[in-house]
This record gives structure tokens, C-alpha cells and sequence, in this order.
């Protein structure tokens, strides 16, 4: 093999091993199935996330109906498990935007699932 070839074979595979590292290391680094710090309420399922206090209120109002949650929650849920990560924020309770009294901040429970 020509000193060419080597270089182009070594260069090559360094810069195939230098794309799969940082790949291999965030899919290892990321907890799966947690909810992010902060997240007060923890997770939820569907059923429960129609129980909580603000979806009932909603629902009970007119501004929001069971369809309309539980397809949110689906949106949410990326990774497909069922649950998402609930929390009820301070900018929440004291927002002064329509309707704000019936919110509740969602995120997937799967913090590497996009």
C-alpha cells in the first residue's frame, strides 16, 4: 500500500471515529424516564393529567375539553410510554393572560427523545 493510501485509509477512519464518539457519549450521558429539576408535579399519565386540579377547572369553565388535553399530552409525549413531566410554575400562577388559571407546563419524561 502506497504512503498515499495509508494516509487517506488512516484519515478516513479517524474521521469516522471522531463522528461516532460524541454520538455514543450524549446517548450514554442522558438519563432516560425523568423528569427534568423543577418539574413539581413529576410525571403523569394521561388519565391522571386530566385529574389534576387546573385541567378540572378548565374543563369544568368551558375553555378546555378532555379531547383537547389528552391530545396534548400525546403531542408531548415523544417517547410514547405514556407519561409526561407536569409543573405548575410560578409565571403560571401569577400570569395575568386569559384563561392562565388552567395551565400547566409539559415536557416529555424522556429527556433525549425530540
Amino acid at each position: 500500500m502506497s504512503r498515499m493510501m495509508r494516509f487517506f485509509t488512516a484519515m478516513i477512519a479517524g474521521v469516522l471515529m471522531a463522528a461516532a464518539a460524541p454520538a455514543a457519549s450524549q446517548a450514554a450521558g442522558k438519563p432516560a424516564n425523568t423528569c427534568p429539576a423543577g418539574f413539581n408535579l413529576g410525571p403523569v399519565t394521561v388519565a391522571q393529567a386530566l385529574k389534576l386540579p387546573r385541567s378540572l377547572a378548565g374543563i369544568e369553565a368551558g375553555v378546555v375539553t378532555e379531547e383537547r388535553i389528552v391530545a396534548g399530552v400525546t403531542s408531548v409525549d415523544k417517547n410514547a410510554n405514556g407519561k409526561v413531566c407536569v409543573q405548575l410554575s410560578r409565571g403560571l400562577v401569577i400570569s395575568q393572560r386569559p384563561n392562565g388559571q388552567f395551565f400547566y407546563n409539559i415536557v416529555d419524561d424522556n429527556s433525549s427523545a425530540r
